[in-house]
This record gives C-alpha cells, structure tokens and sequence, in this order.
C-alpha cells in the first residue's frame, strides 16, 4: 500500500477530494457525511471568506485543517477560523495548500454561491469577532442547562 499526502497528491493532480473529520466547520459542513474536493491554488488569488486547506503542527505531528479566512495580517499572514469555532489561527501563506472547489453531501452537491450562501458568508462569517462572542455564550449557555439537568436528576 503506498501512502501519499495531500501535498503530494495536489502537486501530482491539482486536487484532493476527503470527507470532513470533526466540527469545527459546522454548520456549512457535516461530519463523516460531507466530501470536499480541494483544488491546488496559487497564494496571490486567495480572498477573504475562502475556505481552505492548510497545515499546523500539533503534538502527532502535522495536521490538515480546513477552515475559513476571514481576514490578513499586515506581515501578509492569514487569519483562518472555522464557521463553528470561538478562536483563530494565523497561518503563513506557505501553509496554505489548496482552497475549496466544491463539496456535496450524498448525492446532493452544497452550494457555494447564490444568496442564502453569500447571507451566511455575511452575516456569520465575516463577523468573526461578534461569531467566537456568540458561539462562547452559546457553549457556556449549554454547560449551565447541562449541569441543571443533572443536578435535578
């Protein structure tokens, strides 16, 4: 079996297709049930509010990250943060591997464009500062009913 990267695999097609691991781009994309094709891309055509593909060391080693930039440092380093997320990443230009082309869930492809997409670029995703306020007074929201509940049972 030979195993190949996702670098390596863009380099060699210009393009990956995976299925999303974890939450972090909920609600746009599902867990375990969404493909996402990634296609090569270069730097300089990136913009604000593209999702992309990038890497972050962590403690395993390097891991994928698909996330969404929503803003530019002044260095020329991204601002990356996921629709679901109550933080960011700054991300060098270097780590950026590819940007999303296009994704479906089952059979049915997710639309990317038209105006209920651009509503939700808008109103949830550009305002990332007001998004990470929102989502950590909906997490802390959820801890405190949680505990009531268990505290009545």
């Amino acid at each position: 079996m030979i195993k190949t990267t996702y670098e390596g695999e863009l380099e060699r097609s210009g393009k990956i297709i995976f299925t999303v691991r974890g939450v972090s781009m909920r609600p746009l994309f599902h867990e375990k049930t969404d493909a996402i094709v990634v296609k090569k891309c270069d730097i300089e055509t990136l913009k604000n509010l593209d999702i992309v593909l990038h890497t972050r060391p962590s403690p395993k080693g390097l891991q994928y990250v698909l996330h969404r930039i929503v803003g530019r440092k002044n260095d020329g380093n991204y601002i990356i943060a996921g629709d679901n997320c109550v933080s960011f990443d700054v991300v060098p230009p270097q780590d950026i591997l590819g940007v999303v082309d296009s994704a479906q869930r089952g059979n049915k492809p997710i639309r990317l464009e038209g105006l209920r997409y651009n509503l939700y670029e808008k109103l949830w995703c550009k305002p990332y500062k007001m998004r990470f306020f929102v989502l950590r007074f909906r997490n802390r929201f959820r801890r405190i009913r949680k505990k009531m509940r268990s505290a009545v049972r």
